[in-house]
């Protein structure tokens, strides 16, 4: 007596993903990073062989964190990679941004390091110059991380007033400001010296601070604190140790 066989290449698509997601819900971390992928690709074409696409990702960036963050036009260079991939990992880019943002809004102190890997996520791999705002409550807690301005490829235009009048809306009273640089070198320009200088010279008199301006691209970041651009006498979040 024959065995039941599959019928279609469909059915033998659905029972290679069925044994896929038993696999992973068995052991996550067992699934090498391309069926990892494949997995997360069967989100996005439903009644594809996804094996083929997740390889072919994998080679052209490098790695799973290198795909995720990858540019709609990074990605329409990669064979049978559609607009609905670009979409899907965008969802996921934001999906770990706001979680990880969530993270650091539970504890009951920060870090600057804390602040500048919530950053890198927000910023490391954006194609236009943001300005987004680290709000800090007196006991060095999280009050909002907020995006306050967006400008082009080459230069965002920002005033302190902007950040002030922030700080006021929410009640802060210190600030972690940060930029990207697309493309670009990490140093911070003339005119971002010059914004970081009289944004702390004006917040000091109000009783608020400026505890950095750190600027990221695709590769690294610079705290403008650590390189002098920013004198910080009052409290030290960089070191400061957490809260029970």
């Amino acid at each position: 007596m024959k065995k039941n066989v599959p019928s279609s290449e469909a059915d033998l698509r659905a029972g290679h993903r069925k044994r896929l997601r038993e696999r992973f819900l068995a052991d996550p971390q067992a699934l090498p990073d391309y069926e990892l992928l494949e997995l997360a690709l069967g989100c996005v074409y439903l009644r594809r062989d996804n094996k083929i696409l997740a390889k072919r990702l994998l080679e052209h960036f490098g790695s799973l964190g290198a795909v995720i963050a990858a540019s709609s036009e990074e990605l329409s260079a990669v064979e049978d990679c559609g607009p609905a991939v670009d979409s899907f990992l965008c969802l996921l880019r934001e999906i770990i941004a706001r979680s990880l943002q969530s993270n650091v809004q539970r504890k009951r102190s920060v870090r600057l390091t804390d602040l500048v890997e919530m950053g890198r996520q927000r910023l490391s791999n954006c194609l236009d110059e943001e300005v987004w705002a680290a709000l800090l409550d007196n006991q060095n807690r999280l009050l909002i991380f907020k995006k306050i301005r967006r400008g082009s490829p080459n230069h965002v235009a920002l005033e302190p007033r902007d950040v002030v009048e922030l700080m006021v809306k929410y009640h802060a009273t210190g600030v972690v400001l940060m930029h990207n640089h697309p493309g670009g070198t990490y140093t911070p320009s003339l005119e971002d010296k010059t914004l970081t200088e009289k944004l702390a010279q004006i917040l000091q008199p109000l009783g608020l601070s400026l505890y950095d301006h750190v600027i990221f691209t695709s590769e690294a970041s610079y705290s403008m604190r650590h390189g002098y651009c920013i004198d910080v006498s009052k409290r030290d979040i960089w070191n400061m140790p957490e809260r029970g």
